[in-house]
């Protein structure tokens, strides 16, 4: 793949398993360190976070940390290593909120911590994997992974409270979705490649082109996974699906079905979302009404666009088998949603 055009579905492949395969040893000796980290959990929430870590199933951010690594010359070391499985602590923390406040039953085909052991529980095993990933950082001799990822958690954090303060709000307008989105989902990839390039030796030049590619990456991710939230199969996905409904989020389709509305049915389509908050009807309902008016197709575009600025990032990237792998992971993106 060559230059910053758009991958076809068709060159991608079809699980994620496949695009990552040639980190698969980088992934082990991350995967090591994970285990380490968790292993130091105290007695009486050992078996909590060992039932967190299974949600670790498809290791994308520490595998763009390792990529981000290697294309910077200095390989997967000790640090990188640990910086890669610090990413993929915060990660996990952020998943097990996430399914306390979406109301999740399932994540990785697994019971959610809630489901299992309730919320208060939960809510502090999030906390636990927050101060590991923190205490982890903080021993490195170089601090930059410390000072950059609180503030990158700082920024999930936020993106997350923003989506909370505007639930069943119809009037969310598209830029402010994609702020939401920027905080909660793009910020932790672009923070990946970040550390993976600062700690494989890579200059700021080249920091701030990964980082960006990471940004557009995360961007569209959010916005297909959005998108299968309300078409997606639970058993594919492998997480409860139809939350964002029930959970009155305005998503990238929804918004663009409501600002395309005719002005006559514009406010009979607003009730018509806030009936299915309140009574939260079937998301399939939803997801035919967005494939008819083509809101599905228009938020399709949008995620397709930001792997195009993913794609263009990279051209004053090294080339090699890594950004090879870079463009797989974006053609594989957008091919979730085909």
């Amino acid at each position: 793949m060559t230059g910053s055009a758009l991958p076809s579905p068709a060159q991608a492949p079809d699980a994620l398993p496949a695009v990552l395969a040639p980190v698969n040893d980088d992934l082990d000796v991350v995967g090591v360190r994970f285990a380490e980290m968790l292993g130091e959990a105290g007695e009486h929430s050992r078996d909590l976070v060992r039932h967190a870590a299974r949600f670790n199933g498809k290791r994308l951010r520490p595998a763009l940390t390792c990529l981000a690594a290697r294309i910077a010359g200095g390989g997967v070391t000790d640090d990188v290593a640990t910086v890669a499985a610090v990413v993929e602590l915060i990660h996990t923390a952020t998943l097990v909120h996430d399914d306390i406040i979406d109301g999740a039953e399932m994540r990785r085909k697994v019971a959610t911590l809630h489901t299992r052991w309730g919320n208060h529980a939960a809510v502090l095993v999030g906390d636990v994997l927050f101060s590991k990933a923190y205490h982890a950082a903080a021993w490195l001799d170089d601090p930059f992974a410390a000072r950059y990822l609180s503030e990158v958690i700082g920024e999930v954090l936020e993106g997350e409270i923003h989506q909370n303060q505007v639930s069943q709000d119809p009037d969310v307008s598209e830029d402010e979705y994609r702020r939401i989105v920027r905080g909660k989902t793009a910020a932790l990839y672009e923070g990946a490649l970040v550390v993976g390039a600062h700690y494989g030796g890579g200059d700021e030049k080249l920091q701030e082109r990964l980082g960006a590619y990471g940004h557009h990456l995360g961007m569209a991710f959010q916005i297909v996974d959005d998108r299968l939230d309300l078409t997606g199969d639970e058993e594919i996905v492998g997480k409860s699906l139809g939350t964002d409904l029930s959970e009155g989020k305005m998503t990238l389709p929804v918004i663009l079905w409501l600002r395309d509305r005719p002005p006559r049915e514009q406010e009979s389509a607003r009730e018509w979302i806030e009936r299915a908050w309140e009574q939260g009807d079937d998301a399939k309902q939803l997801a035919r009404e967005l494939r008819k008016s083509g809101a599905l197709a228009r938020a399709d575009e949008a995620a397709r666009s930001e792997i195009e600025l993913a794609l263009a990032c990279l051209q004053s990237v090294p080339a090699g088998p890594e950004r090879e792998m870079l463009e797989t992971l974006a053609a594989f993106v957008v091919s979730r949603a085909s």
